[in-house]
């Protein structure tokens, strides 16, 4: 799997830059391919997480059938925990990340930068 593999298979277009002008990143290795909501365009993970959920939530089919294809399909919210301060994620957002049946996984990292674990480790699967 590569960038290009799930523009095509989310029918979202070839174009890496259209969807970085929406404040979309595409990342891809060996084996895997992520979206990510840049926080430069949505500050708050609430808003992240609406923004993914509106360019995947009418692909409902596409992801389905990643997944029946034997792809891992899931969300990871995740962000920077800093002194008395919190990740929200609005019950509307959370409402509309259940319709779409994906598993959801929450990160978070130290301030210090010293994650047990990595965020993105699953993606080696």
């Amino acid at each position: 799997m590569d960038s290009a593999f799930l523009l095509a298979e989310l029918h979202i277009g070839d174009s890496e830059d259209a969807l970085s002008s929406e404040g979309v990143g595409i990342y891809s290795g060996p084996g895997w391919a992520t979206l990510t909501v840049h926080d430069r365009h949505a500050k708050s993970a609430d808003e992240q997480v609406a923004e993914l959920l509106e360019l995947l939530s009418s692909r409902e089919a596409a992801l389905d059938a990643l997944k029946q294809a034997g792809n891992s399909v899931k969300v990871d919210v995740s962000g920077v925990a800093e002194p008395r301060t919190a990740l929200l994620v609005s019950p509307t957002v959370l409402a509309g990340l259940a319709d779409l049946g994906l598993p959801v996984t929450f990160t978070t990292v130290t301030e210090s930068g010293e994650d047990p674990e990595d965020p993105l480790a699953w993606l080696d699967t």
